[in-house]
């Protein structure tokens, strides 16, 4: 039904759109914002960071169009007792377009990254979630901290 499969740059603009469309859904653009410059500062972000491998990408197609994504960036920080290695995955950009929605496919990436990140030193993967991808996430043994603040 849907192929799943590391994005490239050659998927530049369909990974723009998709993240676009995500903020759109999660209220970080509003109404009719003009988005020419966000889009070009996540082109530009795209091209730089993913040829180094310091964003990582998974798309699901169907007949050839991308339907979902899901991002990954790597956080090195300080190592600590319980992460020698001091690596951290980071997922984002959990995107489906909504006629696709339902049908297993962000599960699918997200267990495609899962895997991924296993190969790796990485001893934590963390995302912040939408009140939608809760569910989702919990399914994948993802839960629920406080632990985060930021400034705002």
């Amino acid at each position: 039904m849907f192929n799943l499969r590391q994005a490239n740059l050659q998927d530049l603009e369909a990974l723009v759109d998709l993240r676009l469309e995500l903020l759109r859904e999660v209220g970080d653009i509003k109404g009719d914002t003009d988005t020419a410059a966000l889009a070009q500062s996540t082109r530009n972000y795209f091209v730089e960071k993913m040829p180094q491998g310091e964003f990582l990408a998974w798309v699901a197609e169907v007949d050839n169009q991308i339907v979902a994504t899901s991002g990954l960036v790597f956080f090195q920080r300080p190592p600590h007792n319980g992460n020698l290695s001091g690596l951290e995955a980071y997922v984002m950009n959990v995107y489906t377009v909504p006629p696709w929605r339902g049908k297993g496919i962000a599960t699918a990436l997200l267990k495609q990254i899962n895997s991924f990140v296993r190969t790796t030193e990485a001893k934590r993967i963390w995302l912040h979630a939408t009140q939608d991808g809760k569910r989702i996430y919990e399914k994948l043994s993802f839960a629920s901290t406080t632990k985060e603040m930021e400034i705002v």
